[in-house]
């Protein structure tokens, strides 16, 4: 299905609005709050979005509107073909991550600029960016295909104490630690009941992390914020804060890895967002990718640095701004991800005197009674999210966790759901996207 405004570079929107003969650019998936972002950097929106997950308020910032899987890379290149050879498209961008394949495709195939489709399956690749990065020699951080208990008694008897993942995995789903080798019978169950088939296996990094929001300014990598993490021992994050604390000599260790992983992978504009843990040995990376942090870390950044990364990427865009210069942090800000026992709730208290605090930016309660809250496998278990202001990191973090403790949400067991064990498949939208292999000898 498609859309088209009435008038079309005409019509009104925040900020500046949009000029009759204004730059188009495609934005893939995504909310509203992006395309008026967009259209005050003074851009002809086309929006792609899935026809049950659009906001229709969408509608009235954006010239087209083409209602499409947009999860297809080659569907979504085929539709910009046909929209550019009729007006062309300046840029086509996505600022989530299950539309960035679909943006690079339509960027390589018409030949726009932007981060194409070969930098974007590399870092969707956890295996391939692992290689990538031994073969410039920016690290050498061991890493192997796995399928089964003896692939991982293998990898740990030569490396050590090992990390289990999904070869293109997001959200902490399927991490699991491998503390030794008697560790390993238990990890293999684990991952054959989970439908983890096929996975990367991972030195075991040791040490804090912290993710690095960057842009890239047609080559110059510039870091926006440090974010300190707070972890649960499944991997799946439950707290962020700003600024991290980190020393003059660790932060150029850092910006330095960062800055040649990017040129390694081919990242040249545009946000990107990496994960990384500082060892006794230095930084090492977990991961990167060409777009901004989730988790509400880019608000984070807003609140505490003043930047804000997605109107920063349409300016850029549309050539309405030259490189930044990082600034200090004003104040401190922190988010506490609500979590609560496995079961059917039965209450949520304390949440209207939390939200009326004036110190908490934002608080989002993820369920309601009857709602049924999972095991948590990955960030979306997560039962609501919370974030402050402070006039430091630590009395940001602090302020998180006391706001958050008053916050109780109840629940009973759920004997509907009792002894069920979840596989991947059950918590994975599209589980076959996280494997990328079927098991060896088995239909292809």
């Amino acid at each position: 299905m498609t859309y088209k405004h009435e008038n079309e570079h005409e019509h009104e929107g925040e900020g500046e609005g949009v000029k009759g003969n204004a730059p188009r650019i495609a934005v893939i998936g995504g909310q509203v709050a992006a395309l008026k972002k967009a259209r005050q950097a003074g851009f002809d929106i086309v929006w792609l979005h899935g026809p049950h997950e659009l906001d229709p308020a969408g509608l009235e910032l954006v010239a087209e509107a083409h209602l499409t899987d947009y999860r297809d890379p080659q569907a979504v290149a085929d539709l910009l073909t046909a929209v550019h050879r009729h007006r062309p498209l300046a840029r086509v961008v996505s600022i989530i991550e299950d539309g960035l394949e679909s943006a690079a495709a339509a960027t390589t195939a018409l030949g726009l600029p932007g981060t194409g489709l070969d930098t974007v399956r590399l870092l969707q690749d956890k295996l391939a960016f692992r290689t990538l990065l031994a073969e410039r020699g920016i690290e050498g951080v061991a890493a192997r295909l796995g399928h089964d208990e003896a692939d991982i008694r293998a990898f740990v008897d030569e490396f050590g104490p090992a990390v289990i993942k999904p070869r293109y995995g997001s959200g902490s789903l399927g991490v699991r630690l491998v503390h030794g080798p008697e560790a390993v019978p238990e990890v293999a169950a684990w991952a054959a009941e989970f439908g983890l088939h096929t996975f990367i296996m991972e030195q075991y990094l040791r040490g804090p992390e912290f993710s690095v929001e960057a842009f890239s300014f047609a080559g110059e990598h510039v870091v926006v914020a440090y974010t300190a993490k707070e972890k649960l021992d499944s991997f799946v994050e439950v707290g962020h804060v700003q600024p991290a604390a980190l020393d003059a000599d660790t932060t150029a260790g850092i910006e330095s890895l960062v800055a040649r992983m990017l040129d390694a992978v081919g990242v040249t504009d545009g946000p990107s967002h990496s994960e990384v843990i500082v060892t006794a040995d230095g930084p090492r990376l977990v991961e990167s990718h060409n777009r901004r942090g989730g988790d509400r870390i880019t608000d984070l950044a807003a609140e505490v640095y003043g930047t804000d990364i997605d109107a920063l990427g349409f300016l850029w865009y549309a050539g309405r701004t030259a490189p930044l210069t990082p600034g200090p942090a004003g104040g401190g800000g922190a988010i506490r991800f609500l979590t609560a026992e496995p079961g059917v709730v039965e209450s949520v208290t304390g949440a209207d005197e939390v939200r009326a605090d004036p110190r908490v930016v934002t608080l989002q309660l993820s369920v309601e009674p009857g709602d049924t809250v999972a095991p948590i496998a990955w960030s979306y278990d997560r039962s609501g999210l919370l974030m402050v202001r402070g006039d430091s990191a630590d009395e940001a973090r602090a302020l998180a966790h006391e706001l958050a403790d008053r916050i109780s949400i109840k629940t009973r067991p759920d004997t509907a759901a009792s002894g069920t064990a979840r596989s991947i498949a059950a918590v994975a939208p599209r589980p076959e996207r996280l494997l990328g292999t079927t098991p060896p000898g088995a239909e292809q």
